[in-house]
């Protein structure tokens, strides 16, 4: 009886020479598609699962592809975050330059969106990185100063993104640090009385 062989498998067996450019280029596609793969049918119900096989690849190599590859679902689908920063905090456990490496792309995706006023973009991003503060991923002190960037120039969306954020990730900030979620609180209230044409819905 034959063994079925995945294409990229029997292709990667006919190259014998594993220092050749074809072989690490098919090497790299193989991880990318079977980190993909994993990332992207996690769910709450089968994240046990999912760790030992995604701990059984690369992830030193792939580091990068586990990110954009978090990164990518999570946008795609934000009602995942919670489920998609419990993954990233577990690999994180190993692997603590991944939650690095995920944190600057996240906060690049931050600043790229709020230069093309990309909202749907501005929230996820925004999203995953009050669950990552929840998982301890990301320190409480950029979540402070996150809200504090976008409560500077106030504008009907940047509160209606801090306050996402607040209702995120609130409840650990005011654990951990009640005189900074209190200044944040301060400074809602300061925009309310200040009278600026904030829609009064945000």
């Amino acid at each position: 009886m034959a063994v079925y062989i995945p294409p990229c498998a029997r292709m990667m067996k006919e190259i014998k020479d594993e220092s050749s450019v074809e072989y690490q280029r098919r090497a790299w596609d193989a991880l990318r598609k079977s980190i993909n793969g994993l990332v992207n049918k996690v769910s709450s119900n089968n994240i046990k699962n999912i760790i030992p096989e995604l701990f059984a690849e690369n992830l030193v190599r792939g580091r990068g592809l586990f990110c954009r590859s978090c990164i990518k679902s999570q946008t795609a689908c934000p009602r995942f975050t919670d489920v998609f920063a419990a993954l990233v905090a577990v690999v994180n456990t190993k692997f603590p330059e991944v939650g690095l490496v995920l944190l600057r792309r996240i906060i690049l995706q931050f600043q790229m969106a709020c230069k093309r006023n990309d909202k749907p973009k501005l929230l996820a991003a925004v999203k995953f990185i009050a669950h990552l503060v929840n998982q301890n991923v990301v320190h409480e002190l950029i979540a402070l100063e996150l809200l504090t960037l976008l409560l500077e120039k106030p504008t009907d969306d940047s509160v209606e993104v801090a306050v996402g954020f607040v209702t995120e990730c609130g409840a650990l900030l005011l654990e951990v640090c009640p005189r900074g979620l209190h200044g944040v609180f301060e400074r809602f209230r300061g925009i309310l009385h200040e009278g600026k044409q904030i829609d009064n819905l945000v």
